[in-house]
């Protein structure tokens, strides 16, 4: 019995908890307990989903995945929620001329223009806001994304816990994040090398203030800088 439960525990494809991948690249949040959390932040590629609501901080939660990687290559945004602006990219830490907006019709649309942008081998991220997506579509984008050095960053709404949505998928990280009073709350259903884990807090000012919409509307006048479109 010893030498057969010895055998199984050295099999090489049989992966434990302990194995964290430590050959694994990985991208810094630079937010301790998320970068904790997840073995030293997100894969460097791969299909990540984030269900959250719109403009609590998804984004710039991302800020440093997005602006301090591989910052040769473009940053592609799919059907995003609002109208990117050039001053807020910036204040990102976003070139505009490294940015591409695409916008399409269908969902079956978004996904193509996502995977042939993973594709391409010029994207350093692609954005996507998809509501539903199924785990063959999601088994494409991580196929794409990885063998083309590329995140792909899958925004979705909250997903109820019930729902067939909330399936895993065939992805390197699961994200939920929810608002609450100066803080956001992060919960990971799934990460590759690594156990689901809850309540991690970060401080997080949701609502901006004066100062910061002043700054967006001068910066708005004073750059002349245009995004691409596509549509």
């Amino acid at each position: 019995m010893n030498d057969s439960l010895s055998e199984l525990n050295n099999h090489p494809h049989i992966w434990r908890a302990r194995e964290q991948g430590h050959n694994e690249t990985k991208f810094s949040f630079d937010f301790t307990p998320l970068d904790n959390a997840l073995n030293g932040g997100v894969a460097s590629t791969g299909l990540v989903r984030v269900s959250s609501l719109v403009g609590i901080g998804e984004l710039s939660l991302f800020k440093r995945v997005l602006c301090q990687q591989r910052t040769h290559k473009m940053v592609v945004f799919i059907n995003p929620p609002g109208l990117l602006q050039t001053p807020w990219l910036e204040n990102l830490g976003l070139k505009s001329t490294q940015v591409l907006v695409v916008n399409t019709t269908s969902s079956q649309e978004s996904l193509w223009a996502a995977e042939q942008c993973l594709k391409s081998t010029a994207c350093h991220c692609v954005i996507l806001w998809h509501s539903a997506i199924s785990a063959k579509a999601a088994r494409r984008l991580q196929v794409a994304a990885t063998h083309n050095d590329a995140l792909c960053l899958l925004y979705s709404t909250p997903i109820d816990k019930w729902c067939n949505e909330a399936q895993s998928l065939p992805i390197v990280l699961d994200l939920a994040l929810q608002i609450q009073q100066h803080h956001l709350s992060i919960k990971v259903h799934k990460q590759r090398h690594g156990w689901p884990v809850d309540n991690i807090t970060l401080s997080h000012k949701w609502t901006p203030d004066n100062h910061a919409i002043k700054w967006a509307m001068q910066r708005n006048k004073l750059t002349g800088h245009t995004l691409h479109s596509v549509s």
